[in-house]
């Protein structure tokens, strides 16, 4: 996986973030005995080259880089359109972990034998993401599942990374005052280590499920005021490092092709993920804080609903906030609908 040891990760890390630094401090420079006209050209270039540079060093270290990869690919009210499109890469799988690691962690979390588990268990992995892979089985009932299993090592990796993470973040703030992320890394501190519970992740998903209503959507098309009309995957068994879900055959978020050929609605697609947020943001005040488009899948039979994965990242709001977001939110639309009207002949 490219791990390596701890020294030489953070050797390699903050190794790159100086070159980078060094680049735009010397574009800085270098701009003042530039034409206006060529300014955005050097700066793009700039963007271009340093967005390569994070991307290859993610890809060579993945464990929480890849991560914070994915978070920033989605941020393009932060980072440069070079750096969000180059990122959009790690939004697919990356390389699988080998068989005899995930067999070995799956019989030392749950105690048995893959043969006493499993009358099939599928060796290609379906994904594989940064602190987990996910493979298709099928448990002694016939009962079809997704195992998540967590990569071994992973634990003592995230936390380095963090502490790698914060130490950046931290001496680009002394440096470049301007530029100072604090707020958003003390934050993946705080939450990030989280995710390496499986147990936490499937109560997180349970209650999730129960909060939108999903326990029945499987089998009642019927609709009902507290239900929004997605699939959240039923928990089966869960440990600290394994996860066992319900499998759901879905088509991903991304794949346009796809969601043409099977004739789904992508307007309702796009109107049932936003109410299935709003009523985890302003309703329940418990909600998905990872939301990018590999934690989405759409059901091939219709009605084609989304379908929610990976709670292992939620945040909790208490009434106060829940209220302070309903009236920001609607009095940005009230301003929306003002200027609307202004616009008219």
């Amino acid at each position: 996986m490219g791990w390596g040891n701890i020294y030489r990760r953070r050797m390699r890390v903050f190794t790159v973030a100086l070159v980078i630094y060094l680049d735009y401090k010397a574009l800085q420079q270098r701009e003042k005995w530039t034409s206006r006209a060529k300014k955005s050209a050097l700066w793009e270039k700039a963007h271009e080259r340093n967005a390569k540079r994070v991307l290859s060093l993610i890809i060579e270290l993945e464990g929480l880089w890849v991560k914070l990869g994915q978070y920033l690919s989605t941020r393009a009210d932060v980072l440069p359109e070079a750096y969000t499109c180059l990122l959009k890469q790690l939004q697919d799988s990356l390389p699988p972990r080998p068989l005899q690691e995930v067999s070995r962690t799956i019989e030392k979390e749950l105690g048995k034998s893959m043969n006493d588990l499993f009358s099939v268990f599928v060796q290609t992995p379906l994904a594989t993401a940064s602190i987990a892979q996910v493979h298709r089985a099928t448990l002694l009932n016939g009962q079809e599942v997704v195992v998540k299993v967590q990569h071994e090592g992973i634990k003592r990796i995230i936390l380095e990374d963090l502490k790698n993470a914060k130490s950046i973040v931290d001496w680009i703030a002394w440096a470049e005052p301007q530029y100072d992320f604090s707020p958003m890394i003390n934050e993946w501190c705080k939450e990030a280590p989280k995710e390496l519970d499986f147990n936490r992740e499937a109560e997180n998903t349970r209650t999730v499920s129960r909060n939108l209503g999903c326990k029945s959507s499987r089998h009642d098309d019927s609709m009902n005021a507290n239900r929004v009309d997605v699939l959240i995957p039923e928990v089966s068994e869960s440990t600290e490092k394994v996860l066992i879900l319900e499998y759901m055959d879905g088509i991903r978020l991304n794949d346009l092709e796809s969601l043409e050929a099977f004739g789904v609605d992508k307007q309702k697609l796009v109107e049932e993920i936003t109410r299935a947020y709003a009523h985890q943001i302003y309703v329940d005040g418990f909600f998905n804080g990872d939301p990018h488009p590999g934690n989405f899948l759409v059901s091939k039979e219709p009605p084609h609903r989304p379908i929610l994965l990976d709670f292992g990242l939620t945040k909790k709001l208490s009434s106060s906030i829940k209220q302070a977001l309903a009236k920001m939110f609607l009095a940005s639309a009230e301003v929306w609908d003002h200027q609307n009207n202004l616009l008219k002949p």
